[in-house]
C-alpha cells in the first residue's frame, strides 16, 4: 500500500539524469499526512530504472524524468543537476530503489536534507497533493528519519 507522507523538516552525493522518455496515467491525490495506493499513480504508470529514485515536472510522467542511484544533497549544483529542479515543481515520484537496507526515500524543499516534503516507500509510485520544488532527497531505513538529517 502507498504511504506517503507529507510534512515539514529534516550530506552526500548522487547521479541524476535528464531523460525525456516515460509515459503514464496519474491523478494528483488529496492533501493531508498519507496517501494510499488509491490517490497515487498505477502500479505500472511510470518509467524508472530499478534501484532508482525518478521525479517529473508532469504528473504523467511523459517528459523530463531526473533520476539517482544515491541520494543527493542538491538538486541545483554540481556534481548532479537536475535542470528544471529549481523552476518547476515535482509533480510525479517513483521510489524504484530495491536496497534491503532502505525502506524509502524522503525529499526535502532545501538542499543539504532540511524541510521534509515527503517520503515515499520503496517501489511505489506518488503524484503529491500539494506540489512543491524539491531540492534534495536520501534513501532512509524509516520514515522517521525524514526529519533527522
Amino acid at each position: 500500500m502507498l504511504l506517503v507522507v507529507v510534512g515539514a523538516l529534516a550530506g552526500l552525493v548522487g547521479n541524476a539524469t535528464a531523460d525525456t522518455s516515460s509515459t503514464a496515467a496519474a491523478r494528483p491525490g488529496a492533501t493531508g499526512l498519507a496517501q494510499t495506493s488509491g490517490s497515487g499513480v498505477g502500479a505500472q504508470a511510470l518509467s524508472c530504472t530499478v534501484s532508482n529514485l525518478c521525479v517529473w515536472p508532469v504528473t504523467d510522467g511523459s517528459r523530463n524524468r531526473c533520476s539517482w542511484l544515491n541520494r543527493d544533497n542538491d538538486w541545483w549544483n554540481t556534481p548532479v543537476v537536475c535542470s528544471w529542479a529549481s523552476s518547476q515543481t515535482v509533480k510525479a515520484i517513483y521510489n524504484r530503489g530495491t536496497s534491503t537496507s532502505f525502506s524509502g526515500v524522503c525529499l526535502y524543499a532545501n538542499a543539504n536534507y532540511t524541510h521534509w516534503l515527503y517520503y515515499v516507500p520503496q517501489g511505489q509510485q506518488f503524484v503529491p497533493g500539494p506540489q512543491y520544488i524539491v531540492r534534495s532527497h536520501r534513501w532512509v531505513s524509516s520514515g522517521n528519519e525524514c526529519f533527522n538529517s
